[in-house]
């Protein structure tokens, strides 16, 4: 039996801690130090067909994962498509909490077995494949399974970040034009 423990770990991290063990065969403790960690690991063994029993010792949560409940497939073959990013945040509201956001968008997304085909990065999302971003290191991870990382060059002259480029390369509106009109695309 595997314990791991991801007492004091952000979000997505305990999911995607718990995601590798269990795939590493069952059974497997989960700790949690949190509700919405709790109830995301619970979310996790739902959509992977796996029991899970939780226990509250010390003020954490021990989540007993074993056996399989029946066979539950919602696993995509593979993330078809175009990932467009139209910024360097995710959603509305505070920039700190958008910018934490987006890091654990991309590091989810870097964690997924199989790769998205293409990342598009518009208006400010190119800040995330340009030198000194916390995310280089995951598109690096992706590109090297495959993913195109495209940026628009447009984009990247506004922001004086030509020169800045990290990872992936420099598009133009008719490549995104396209993408958009013959893809499936996922805005972000």
């Amino acid at each position: 039996m595997k314990t791991i423990d991801n007492s004091n770990l952000a979000c997505p991290q305990p999911v995607i801690n718990t995601k590798k063990a269990i795939e590493q065969g069952l059974p497997v403790i989960s700790i949690v130090d949190n509700e919405i960690a709790k109830e995301n690991v619970l979310k996790l063994c739902n959509k992977m067909g796996v029991e899970a029993k939780v226990d509250i010792k010390s003020s954490k949560f021990e989540i007993f994962i074993s056996g399989v409940r029946g066979i539950v497939d919602h696993k995509v073959s593979d993330l078809e498509g175009v990932y467009l990013i139209t910024s360097k945040v995710m959603g509305k509201g505070d920039d700190k909490l958008g910018e934490a956001l987006m890091k654990a968008f991309i590091y989810t997304l870097s964690q997924r077995e199989q790769a998205p085909r293409k990342i598009m990065l518009l208006n400010s999302g190119v800040f995330l494949a340009a030198e000194n971003s916390q995310v280089i290191s995951q598109l690096e991870e992706m590109k090297g399974k495959g993913t195109d990382i495209t940026s628009c060059g447009t984009c990247l002259d506004f922001y004086q970040l030509e020169d800045k480029l990290a990872v992936g390369s420099v598009t133009n509106m008719y490549d995104i034009v396209e993408n958009l009109a013959t893809e499936k695309v996922i805005t972000i």
